[in-house]
């Protein structure tokens, strides 16, 4: 029987392949278990972003819910009046659209007009007595039928649950105007329409609106 054929050593220029070979597959090997790692940081950052994301949307829209609920609870609170003219238009009686009932009222008129504020209680009302004269001389002269207006500040007092609230604004009294075989022309009041919420002092726009509406008037009479 013949012996084995004996091995050849491995050259030294082949060992340094194998050895390079090795090293490139462990620095595979690394990379890949980089790439892993890098993927799960992803993956884990993309999670915790997404969380974040959604728990700003929450706050968010809980804020919006919460400034949604206090302006609908503002609005709730405030006082719109409306007025409904009785006795043939002498007097307006004022009520709130929300419901509200009003214990008082101030009624104030443009400076320029030269009406004293007016006080109600209890049925707050505006009467048409109070300014009738001042608006029939100013339009006399001009058509029998006319139809205006006049600002006036309302000072509204009523409660609101257990808070006793004050509401300000300025409204125009819409009236009319109509020719009488006997005892001349005669005022008519129609009704209140909300112009704006005044938190400071209100004469200088009680003023300013009429000046305008007054010229509006007097150049009824060309």
């Amino acid at each position: 029987m013949s012996d084995p054929d004996p091995v050849d050593p491995p050259t030294p220029a082949r060992s340094e392949s194998e050895a390079r070979s090795r090293r490139c597959w462990l620095t595979l090997a690394e990379v890949l278990g980089i790439l892993a790692l890098v993927i799960s940081a992803a993956t884990l950052w993309n999670n915790v972003a997404m969380r974040k994301s959604q728990e700003a949307a929450r706050v968010a829209e809980e804020a919006k819910q919460a400034l949604q609920n206090r302006e609908a609870a503002h609005e709730a609170a405030l006082v719109s009046l409306v007025g409904e003219p009785k006795h043939g238009g002498s007097v307006l009686t004022l009520t709130d659209q929300a419901g509200h009932s009003i214990q008082s009222a101030d009624i104030r008129f443009p400076p320029a007009i030269g009406v004293a504020t007016k006080q109600t209680l209890i049925d707050p009302q505006i009467d048409a007595d109070w300014f009738a004269n001042q608006l029939l001389d100013m339009t006399d002269g001009g058509p029998d039928a006319v139809q205006g207006r006049v600002p006036v500040e309302i000072s509204a007092r009523y409660w609101s649950g257990d808070q006793q609230r004050t509401d300000r604004a300025i409204y125009d009294v819409v009236f009319t105007t109509e020719g009488r075989i006997f005892a001349g022309r005669k005022l008519r009041l129609k009704g209140v329409v909300l112009r704006r919420r005044v938190s400071g002092d209100a004469g200088a726009t009680l003023d300013s609106l009429w000046k305008t509406e007054r010229k509006r008037l007097q150049s009824l009479k060309k």
